[in-house]
């Protein structure tokens, strides 16, 4: 087997392993509230010295889109930095690449893939150390965000970047204490594509914030 095949495989048996933990998570008795404070996580020891918190936000005329997310607050000063939206491309990749591959305060130990559960490690060069970011599954179909009608699972650029703008928000509505903060709508490859017209959409709106 190459070099590089060996990675994918690794890396597909990684993640495997930690949607399957994070389904257990999500299980939990409090599952039925829309927003989770996850403490601790399966392969990191002790409790995360971040905050990391995980929900459903209802879109759609009915809220039968259940967007999924990860949020994870400033570890320097979550009233002041910036709060940022973080899209990954595919389409229908799920931000749950970001969270530990890309950008997020998490990442897997690599040096241990044969231990079960697979070793957390902190990442020094997250982008949590000055920003507030919302990892968001968009659109249906991505990571844990589902519908509830088959509808729901059609979609356009257009459509994927109006039910963005339309969680985002709803989440603001929840948490209010970052509506006075600056925002920025980003993502990676594809989303490149989604990320201008989540802008647009959020103008249009005139979502009462500083959008970068």
């Amino acid at each position: 087997m190459s070099r590089s095949n060996r990675s994918l495989t690794i890396c597909i048996r990684l993640l495997s392993l930690w949607r399957k933990a994070l389904l257990l998570l999500l299980l939990l008795p409090n599952f039925c509230s829309t927003q989770t404070i996850v403490k601790n996580l399966p392969g990191f020891p002790g409790d995360l010295p971040f905050k990391l918190e995980t929900g459903y936000v209802g879109v759609g005329n009915k809220d039968e889109l259940q967007l999924f997310y990860y949020f994870t607050e400033s570890e320097r000063s979550p009233e002041n930095d910036p709060l940022l939206l973080w899209i990954t491309g595919g389409p229908r990749c799920s931000a749950f690449s970001g969270l530990v591959y890309e950008i997020g305060p998490i990442s897997f130990s690599f040096t241990s893939i044969t231990k079960d559960p697979v070793e957390l490690v902190l990442n020094p060069y997250s982008w949590t150390k000055l920003a507030n970011i919302i990892f968001l599954d968009a659109p249906a179909g991505t990571g844990f965000s589902y519908s509830t009608t088959t509808d729901g699972y059609n979609t356009s650029d257009t459509i994927h970047a109006k039910r963005a703008s339309e969680f985002l928000q709803k989440w603001l509505s929840t948490h209010r204490k970052f509506l006075a903060n600056p925002l920025y709508i980003s993502g990676d490859s594809y989303s490149g594509k989604i990320v201008p017209i989540i802008v647009q959409e959020i103008i249009n709106g005139n979502l009462h914030m500083r959008c970068w």
